[in-house]
């Protein structure tokens, strides 16, 4: 992730590379790991805190960038323990699935292109219920594929970069499960999914 003066780092694209990096340590069974910084400098855009430092024109001191609401829901969705998860059909799309110890499922779907990309979940070993739910978190239109914007499931920021200030209260988007579980995945974005069991 780095690509001078581009803003990548402040980016929407960040955010699914921060998820990429998280679920490949747990994948590998890394027991620690650390990920770039909390708090940095602004340097035009090559900054990889996960906080504004309150040098970014526009944004407050402290300011979530996108990365932090791809981390956060990675982890509000992430089950207790990761399970087998395969990709058919090119590997335009990474899954990284997970199981609660109650019995439910979930996956992390990350689109890892520029063009939005229709998938389906298929789940083995699970009884699946009625209904599943998901987030969806996707750039904006500023900045070409490195927009400083994060939209979940639609809600994004009032100031010019960063991700919905209402993001811990946000619902879940919900469908039944019957006619199967099919999502699209925005351009270089995730869709956090949980699914319900009998």
């Amino acid at each position: 992730m780095w690509a001078q003066d581009s803003k990548q780092q402040v980016s929407n694209t960040s955010g699914t590379y921060a998820v990429i990096v998280q679920a490949e340590a747990l994948k590998n069974k890394f027991g620690l790991s650390a990920r770039w910084d909390l708090l940095n400098g602004w340097s035009n855009g090559n900054d990889h805190g996960l906080f504004s430092a309150g040098d970014e024109p526009g944004v407050d001191k402290w300011s979530p960038r996108p990365s932090f609401y791809y981390m956060y829901y990675f982890q509000k969705c992430i089950g207790d323990r990761l399970v087998a998860a395969t990709v058919s059909g090119g590997n335009n799309v990474l899954a990284y699935a997970s199981t609660y110890t109650t019995g439910q499922g979930s996956v992390a779907l990350l689109n890892t292109t520029g063009t939005a990309q229709n998938t389906e979940v298929d789940f083995k070993n699970i009884k699946l219920g009625t209904r599943f739910y998901w987030y969806t978190l996707s750039g904006g239109t500023d900045n070409g594929e490195f927009s400083r914007k994060v939209f979940v499931n639609g809600s994004g920021p009032t100031a010019i970069a960063g991700g919905p200030s209402d993001y811990a209260t946000l619902k879940a988007q919900s469908a039944l499960t019957a006619k199967g579980i099919k999502l699209t995945i925005p351009a270089w974005s995730a869709v956090f999914v949980m699914i319900d069991t009998k």
